[in-house]
C-alpha cells in the first residue's frame, strides 16, 4: 500500500495506521530538513516494529523526481517479499 507522508504529518502515525502486507511511505522533497530526517529514520524503527507481518519501506524524493521513477519504485518495494526497513531515493532525471 502506497502512503504519502504530507509536510506537517507523522510517519510513525502514517504507517501504524495504514493495513497492509506492505507499506512504502512515499516521503516528499517538500518536507524542512529536521522532519525529512525524522521521516528517514524512523522506516527502520517502523519495519522492526510491524514485522514480520508487514514490511515497511520508503521512497524519497529530490525536487523534479519523475513520477513515472517514483511509481516504479513503489511497484518494486511493494513486490520484493523479502525486504523491510528499506529507502530508495529518487533524484531528477539528467536531461
Amino acid at each position: 500500500m502506497r502512503l504519502t507522508l504530507e509536510p506537517g504529518a507523522d510517519i510513525a502515525a502514517l504507517v501504524r495506521s495504514a493495513i497492509g502486507e506492505s507499506l512504502v511511505a512515499v516521503i516528499p522533497s517538500a518536507l524542512d530538513a529536521l522532519a525529512m530526517a525524522q521521516a528517514r529514520a524512523a522506516i527502520g524503527p517502523l519495519a522492526v516494529e510491524l514485522a514480520p507481518a508487514t514490511r515497511v519501506n520508503a521512497v524519497v524524493l529530490a525536487e523534479g523526481a519523475d513520477a513515472a521513477d517514483v511509481d516504479s519504485a513503489v511497484a518494486f518495494l511493494e513486490n520484493a517479499r523479502s525486504t523491510t526497513g528499506q529507502l530508495i531515493e529518487i533524484h531528477q532525471r539528467a536531461p
